[in-house]
């Protein structure tokens, strides 16, 4: 294997490790965009039964 066989071996290793790189790149920023979007649903009235939290109570003696 002579130098220039060699030299492009090696341009040809960074640049797909460079393709690598920018892709995982591309992939991580494009994956947090989509997780921003997801709205977790939020409860506005809610109401607390005594009864309910009384028998729970008893039962967990």
């Amino acid at each position: 294997m002579n130098k220039k066989e060699l030299l492009l071996l090696s341009i040809g290793i960074f640049l797909t490790a460079l393709s690598w790189l920018v892709a995982d790149i591309y992939h991580a920023a494009s994956e947090d965009k989509i997780k921003a979007k997801i709205e977790i649903p939020i409860i506005k009235n809610y109401q607390i039964d005594k009864n309910i939290l009384d028998s729970l109570q008893l039962k967990n003696y």
